[in-house]
């Protein structure tokens, strides 16, 4: 099938669905000047939202309010808590749920092309708190595709004044720029994306500007622990109303097979424009070729071009080995995510990936739309 065939086919999909976007992503926390632990129920982000952070993604971010008893639109100067559903059942239990379909089509040099209805992906949140505000027992459930797969189970208890917090169970590591595109090299190469979470503890310090997040895991990826080594996982980051600037490092003690990570991100924001860059350095140990150091790299702009539109720029950079020369990857997107009404994203976008020409895969072009449904 060709190319222009294909860009057809999703242009009048996107016709005929209306358009998409995406909410867990740092660009957003740029954008408003708040923390991560502002919006989510996860201090380092991701997952459930808190109350603050639902009524955030539909009074602020929809470009219109719909009421949700009713289906109507709400008049313009409406408060903001009204006709507002936040998954609060009571002051102990919230829910919430992240439900992602996929249409995508992919060239690849030498290949014949594709257009496919990706495996929708769905997440389900349980948020109980036997004591508010102090004591949390946290559930994120990944119920598709294929079978139910736990992502996150662990227990938060927070100091009095909520300056700090120790959880113990599953959980994604704290490391890096968490964003939602698990594709990008600096999630896959680093392998903490949001398919893999460990098992341990993690303590965290919420000081004002400062934020500290330290943890030790079994470094096992939630599998079955094989060794007496642990994984040694951090993140500092220090945020202001308009910019922000974050280190973080990662250690897995796996005998002859260490992996040692280091990562520095920022944020800025200029007008309408949120900007993301982040660099990541892994060193791996034990390797067939001995040491091996890799790259990558992300720098991103968001435009707000009306209330509910945005438009996402990036590049990608990535040597998967420094002693090799000309091996080095790139990719460039270009993502139009509109949010028409609460509850609700869609995400039109293309990307284009560079690569060695003797590897047709690290060259292909995607073009995809997505609808993300949320609460």
């Amino acid at each position: 099938m060709k190319t222009g065939t294909i860009i057809a086919q999703l242009l009048l999909t996107a016709a005929l669905l209306a358009p998409a976007v995406s909410l867990a992503e740092p660009y957003l926390a740029v954008r408003t000047g708040y923390k991560c632990v502002v919006c989510h129920v996860n201090p380092t982000g991701g997952g459930k939202r808190t109350e603050f952070g639902s009524i955030y993604s539909q009074t602020a971010m929809a470009a219109e309010r719909l009421d949700p008893a009713t289906g109507k639109a709400l008049p313009a100067g409406a408060p903001s808590d009204a006709a507002v559903w936040t998954g609060k059942l009571n002051d102990y239990l919230a829910i919430g749920s992240d439900l992602r379909a996929n249409l995508s089509g992919t060239r690849v040099p030498n290949s014949p092309s594709t257009v496919a209805f990706d495996p929708t992906r769905a997440q389900l949140y349980l948020e109980v708190k036997p004591i508010v505000d102090r004591l949390t027992i946290y559930l994120d459930e990944r119920v598709a595709p294929g079978s139910a797969t736990n992502r996150e189970t662990y227990a938060m208890l927070w100091f009095a004044n909520r300056s700090a917090y120790v959880k113990a169970g599953r959980m994604f590591v704290p490391f890096g720029l968490r964003i939602e595109d698990d594709n990008a090299f600096i999630r896959q190469v680093t392998g903490t994306s949001f398919n893999s979470s460990d098992d341990g503890v993690e303590g965290g310090l919420e000081l004002g500007p400062w934020s500290a997040h330290v943890s030790v895991t079994n470094g096992a990826g939630g599998g079955t622990e094989t060794n007496r080594g642990k994984q040694f996982s951090s993140l500092f980051a220090y945020v202001q109303p308009g910019w922000r600037l974050g280190l973080s490092s990662s250690t897995n003690f796996n005998g002859a097979a260490d992996r040692r990570m280091q990562s520095v991100f920022a944020g800025l924001r200029t007008g309408r424009v949120g900007w993301l860059a982040s660099g990541v350095y892994i060193t791996d140990d034990g390797t067939p070729t001995g040491r091996l150091k890799q790259w990558a790299t992300l720098v991103e702009g968001n435009y707000e071009a009306a209330r509910g539109h945005n438009l996402k720029l990036t590049y990608e950079y990535y040597d998967p080995n420094s002693d090799v020369k000309e091996d080095q990857r790139e990719r460039y997107s270009a993502v139009w995510e509109y949010v028409p009404f609460q509850f609700t994203q869609f995400r039109l976008g293309a990307r284009k990936s560079n690569g060695i020409p003797q590897n047709n895969a690290q060259n292909a072009t995607e073009l995809f739309l997505q609808w993300h449904a949320f609460f």
